[in-house]
């Protein structure tokens, strides 16, 4: 490992000088970290700085109001919570367009001209062979002319078929495809496995979310070292098993390069992580794993000691407090020369010292604790971030919770002037006169009562009590806050039908309007849709995809393209219940007719609910579902639209 001694200065009565350790990769991490908190910092997006945003959504999504507003408004406690309303139906309704088990948003295409592997390439022409020999049987050439005494070919047919096999690019091209085609369809399901091993859905639920709140969405993928409890010589043994898995990594301790536009690509992308003791003495002795097993015991020895210098009376500013046995880590992907990386005992050939490879580099108390190649068959990156919108050419986005940021202060502040309004108007102020009583202190006013004031004052003539009335401005206000949650709607554009509001009017309330306000109500949705599939889903599947094809299994090889389909599902699905919402009114006419049986027009109905996300099967007696196609009685009024019935 590349170190440097240099002397410090030490207390007079210490007799030995003790040599402080520089670390010249380590510090190379740490000084981008700094870079990359200073631009987190001073980059601004809608007025105010990213580091500022992490901190202010996080807190609106919690209803927690920040310190200027409560100094401004004492003992203002009630919190609208529209940021969280908005930001909870863009996650739920991307989950349910993301996250499916049986069909993941991928697939796989063969590329027009397959290239296969050598094995599979003779296998295609073996085939082409033996339907060019069943061709020349079926033509009743004697098997004599065809196969000598030895049982092989004669030579000369040999030849031609050999020839007559080349000429047949045709059909060898079309049977490489179908071997392409089955062994795609084979890695789709291997990878669909592994997605469920992988902690894909929880990761892809967690990170939804961050979509809908803050300005950008971080998830990795590692090899990750967990300590399992495995039956071995009749009792349970801890093992470390390595195993490659989804995480999501919170927006606050994601730090990108000023170069970025997303976790992909800039010079660096660092993390800041932590790890426990107990889990740093798992690594230690696994040389697998690649950790420095003198560093890990130092560290664990010495503790964290607050190496970073972020921490504010105590509190640790990263997310989530530090534990008493935690320590910080800094883990950095970036370019690495291969001289480098050989210092720090990493098996690169002698020949590749000058080029340069992404590494996976682990920093603690000043030290590399960990230093690889990044697990990545292509070299790239194993971090994916992604934004509801993207700013070009900056790895932060706008969010709908920072559309609608500066709207949902002025709702609070409405609804704080409100309910204060509200008390001071619901009953009577009195001023009351002190010099006019005895004891003002005791007086107080109920119903029925009288209160006399002292009549020997030298002011008697004035009034002992007045009473004032606080005129009420509770409705106009309401108008004010509702006239702000509509303007907040329109500047996120997710009107609130889609969070379950029904207030709608005029077209809004038939089906066919309905259906195409929720299209154009989804345009940002779709905009996030391809966000995610361009940034995460395609990197993160290709990922995968290469790793299988360094395996052991040929089945699954091929020459493929990730095709993400998230947006091509939300679209189809769109699509879909656009159609139904103009089948639905027709196909209730026709069946009151009698054109089409009533279960006919129920399964219409059943299947356009579905596409608006209602469980009917929880509503549905024996698998069918009553539904009556007479617009006078028919339980979905307000929803079919009447005028289309006559």
């Amino acid at each position: 490992m590349a170190t440097t001694n240099e002397n410090i200065d030490l207390p007079d009565n210490d007799e030995d000088e003790q040599p402080e350790v520089y670390d010249e990769l380590a510090e190379r991490v740490i000084e981008n970290f700094r870079i990359a908190r200073a631009y987190r910092a001073n980059t601004l997006v809608l007025g105010k700085s990213v580091e500022e945003w992490l901190s202010r959504l996080h807190n609106a999504y919690h209803k927690i109001h920040e310190l200027e507003e409560l100094a401004e408004r004492p003992n203002m406690k009630s919190y609208f919570g529209l940021i969280p309303i908005k930001v909870n139906a863009v996650a739920s309704y991307m989950r349910s367009k993301y996250i499916n088990i049986n069909s993941p948003p991928f697939n796989l295409n063969p590329t027009p001209i397959v290239e296969l592997p050598k094995n599979k390439q003779e296998k295609g022409l073996e085939k082409v062979k033996a339907q060019l020999l069943n061709r020349m049987i079926e033509n009743e050439l004697p098997s004599e002319a065809l196969i000598g005494p030895d049982g092989f070919l004669i030579p000369t047919v040999a030849k031609f078929v050999e020839q007559q096999s080349k000429q047949m690019k045709a059909e060898l091209r079309a049977e490489e495809m179908h071997i392409a085609v089955e062994a795609t369809k084979k890695m789709v399901t291997l990878i669909k496995d592994q997605l469920l091993d992988a902690n894909f859905s929880n990761a892809m639920s967690e990170g939804l979310l961050d979509v809908g709140l803050q300005p950008v969405m971080v998830l990795g993928y590692e090899n990750e070292a967990v300590v399992d409890q495995v039956w071995k010589g009749n009792k349970y043994v801890d093992e470390i098993t390595v195993r490659p898995t989804f995480r999501r990594i919170d927006p606050l301790n994601a730090y990108f390069a000023p170069d970025s536009t997303n976790a992909q690509d800039g010079s660096f992308f660092i993390e800041v992580a932590k790890r426990s003791k107990a889990q740093l003495a798992g690594f230690i002795g696994n040389e697998e794993l690649g950790y420095f097993d003198e560093i890990l015991e130092s560290i664990i020895e010495d503790g964290d000691n607050n190496w970073l210098g972020v921490a504010v009376d105590n509190v640790d500013i990263f997310a989530g407090a530090l534990q008493e046995d935690e320590v910080h880590i800094l883990r950095c992907q970036m370019l690495v020369s291969g001289a480098d990386l050989i210092e720090y005992g990493v098996n690169i050939k002698e020949s590749d010292k000058h080029k340069h490879f992404n590494a996976d580099i682990e920093v603690c108390n000043n030290l590399v604790i960990r230093c690889n190649i990044v697990a990545h068959p292509k070299g790239k990156r194993t971090y994916f971030s992604a934004s509801y919108k993207r700013i070009p050419g900056m790895p932060y986005g706008v969010s709908v919770a920072m559309m609608i940021y500066d709207r949902q202060q002025i709702i609070n502040r409405t609804q704080y002037s409100m309910l204060l309004n509200s008390e001071f108007s619901a009953g009577p102020m009195l001023e009351i006169n002190a010099m006019q009583f005895d004891n003002p202190q005791d007086v107080s006013i109920k119903p029925f009562t009288r209160v006399f004031s002292n009549p020997m004052q030298d002011n008697a003539n004035g009034r002992g009590i007045t009473q004032h009335q606080i005129n009420p401005t509770f409705n106009p206000l309401f108008q004010f806050l509702t006239n702000q949650i509509r303007l907040a709607d329109d500047e996120c554009g997710l009107p609130s039908f889609l969070n379950g509001n029904a207030g709608l009017a005029g077209a809004g309330k038939t089906l066919g309007g309905l259906a195409m306000m929720t299209d154009n109500a989804v345009l940002g949705l779709e905009d996030c849709a391809f966000n995610i599939d361009e940034y995460f889903i395609r990197p993160a599947i290709s990922l995968m995809y290469a790793r299988n094809l360094l395996g052991k299994d040929d089945d699954v090889k091929a020459d493929a393209k990730v095709v993400a389909t998230g947006l091509l599902g939300l679209k189809a699905e769109l699509d879909k219940a656009k159609q139904l919402a103009g089948l639905v009114p027709q196909a209730s006419q026709i069946a009151q007719q009698g054109g089409i049986p009533p279960q006919m027009f129920a399964d219409i109905v059943n299947e356009y609910f579905k596409t608006q996300g209602v469980d009917v099967d929880k509503y549905a007696q024996d698998g069918v579902m009553d539904i009556n196609a007479n617009p006078m009685t028919s339980p979905t009024e307000g929803i079919v639209d009447r005028r289309s019935l006559g």
